[in-house]
């Protein structure tokens, strides 16, 4: 039996939110390894090349892994389990096959290139790792795909763990002694194991029925289309113009800085994890109002979270980025500055992501990434090369901003979904004084126990902001409390201090904005 559709979503949210967490903080701890261990050019070195394997791993997924996320929860709602597994042995089988001309298509590159002299023997088996690396984080994909369609979340956090452990131990002992070539190595180790998982699936099965399979195909198709650009633009497209017009410096000050901006708001976002599953169950069912009603309080809630986190980090940043890659990458601080406050906006758009995926419109991701890709490519051929690394950063953030700007109106005017602009408006306004209050004690506190009083006092700020200006809804105050309920007890109790602390009861208030009119119903 499937347990409510509340606490599933509880403990999906729960255990993405710690797969998310623990991602993030791998991918962190890996940059902080090599920064050390490799010094500035040679961090350059590997982001080039793992970004050149995240983009070629978008180009073999062929929208596979966003398939598996959005059609297995559907088909397991309708009880269609035996067709579950046959789509996911059908798309196994596509992906082991661009996977296998992958690894061979760079393995042949690497040694043409070596034998003819264009490239060293080192940088031929770094190469050739790379495609390696491409082929295992795909399948890693396929596997992570998968059990989020099934809602095995808690699989997906445990595979976090050892794929961490893995990472980090495998880049740590690479790096220090092969350098750029076993950094690259330790990546690959990072996604073997859910990578050999997905092998389950090679075995042959019936084909899926002929509407699933239409269906798949045209949602794939878009889906791959528009992580392709989408991987283009945020990947660290700009590492490509960097590269070509400034040098391997500018490319590894500009990885931390992004580094540093996913770092901020992807752990608030990953929260988000279940609703894919949850707004795939809802279009199934038809419940149009309801997804309606998670996408608002979604949203809030997401901006609640996510907009001091990077308010705040953004304020800390001149103390904290020397302290973690060391005094080299001290000109890397107003790059991150600046993509840590751009990406806590972006970030917020998230949900509705999950909105556009679940009501099949991957082709509107497909038309707004060629957009941004587009615009991508224009700056990188003009303004990266006249303006180097600051140029590059500006440019992202633009593009970030120009992304939510197009989702939103998309999500209003075409679906028909309100947006809560009033009520963002607040939150951005108390994560802003959060920053102030955060950057004021860096600057006038010398010392080591800066850090700890500008925490204490952006967090003081924003909780006294939140509550002066009703920026948290009272809906989504009850919403929090009925969520950490559904977790351990403990949750339960933090809950309510924090949703009575932040949002005390009141009388009723305006809705939201973009309908022009007052909601109904304070819950929406």
């Amino acid at each position: 039996m499937r347990p409510p559709s509340g606490t599933q979503f509880a403990w999906n949210s729960a255990f993405g939110t710690v797969a998310g967490l623990l991602s993030a903080v791998s991918s962190v701890a890996a940059s902080v390894i090599v920064a050390h261990a490799l010094g500035v050019e040679e961090t350059g070195v590997v982001a080039f090349t793992l970004w050149v394997a995240t983009l070629v791993a978008a180009v073999v997924d062929f929208g596979i892994q966003a398939s598996l996320a959005r059609y297995l929860p559907e088909l397991t709602a309708a009880g269609r389990v035996d067709e579950t597994h046959r789509l996911a042995s059908a798309l196994w089988r596509w992906l082991s096959l661009t996977c296998s001309l992958t690894i061979a298509g760079f393995a042949g590159w690497a040694w043409w290139s070596w034998q003819s002299g264009a490239i060293s023997g080192s940088d031929a088996v770094m190469w050739s790792l790379v495609g390696l690396l491409c082929a295992v984080q795909a399948l890693a994909g396929f596997t992570n795909g998968l059990l989020r369609g099934l809602q095995r979340f808690e699989r997906v956090a445990l595979l976090t763990i050892i794929s961490l452990v893995c990472q980090l131990g495998g880049v740590a002992l690479g790096s220090i002694a092969y350098g750029a070539t076993g950094a690259i190595g330790g990546y690959c180790a990072g996604s073997l194991i859910p990578a050999a998982m997905s092998l389950r699936y090679a075995l042959p099965s019936r084909s899926p029925s002929r509407e699933i399979r239409v269906r798949v195909r045209r949602y794939a198709l878009y889906a791959w289309a528009a992580a392709l650009s989408s991987t283009f633009v945020w990947s660290r497209a700009e590492l490509f113009f960097l590269q070509r017009s400034t040098g391997s410096a500018a490319v590894g000050l500009f990885t931390v800085a992004v580094t540093l901006a996913n770092l901020a708001s992807q752990g608030p976002m990953l929260l988000t994890a279940g609703l894919l599953p949850y707004f795939a169950v809802s279009f199934g069912e038809g419940a149009v109002a309801k997804m309606r009603e998670g996408y608002i309080t979604g949203t809030r809630v997401l901006a609640f979270l996510v907009l001091p986190a990077c308010f705040g980090l953004a304020a800390l940043l001149p103390a904290i980025l020397p302290m973690m890659y060391g005094e080299a990458f001290a000109d890397a601080v107003p790059a991150a500055s600046v993509l840590v406050l751009a990406a806590g906006i972006g970030a917020i758009s998230s949900v509705g992501t999950s909105i556009v995926m679940a009501m099949d419109r991957s082709d509107f991701v497909f038309v707004s990434g060629v957009v941004a890709a587009v615009l991508a490519v224009a700056a990188g051929l003009t303004v990266i090369p006249a303006f180097g690394l600051m140029g590059a950063v500006w440019t992202r953030a633009a593009i970030q901003l120009i992304a939510v700007v197009m989702g939103s109106g998309f999500i209003f005017w075409r679906l028909g979904f309100p947006l809560p602009l009033f009520d963002l408006g607040r939150l951005l306004l108390s994560a802003s004084l959060c920053g102030l209050a955060a950057r004021s004690c860096v600057v006038l506190i010398p010392g080591p126990m800066s850090l700890v009083l500008a925490v204490a006092a952006g967090a003081v700020t924003y909780a006294l902001s939140v509550r002066v200006l009703h920026a948290l809804h009272p809906a989504d105050a009850e919403r929090l409390r009925v969520l950490c309920h559904r977790l351990p007890a403990s949750f339960g109790v933090v809950g309510d201090l924090t949703a009575g602390l932040l949002a005390p009861a009141r009388t009723s208030r305006a809705g939201f904005v973009g309908t022009g009119q007052r909601s109904g119903n304070d819950g929406n």
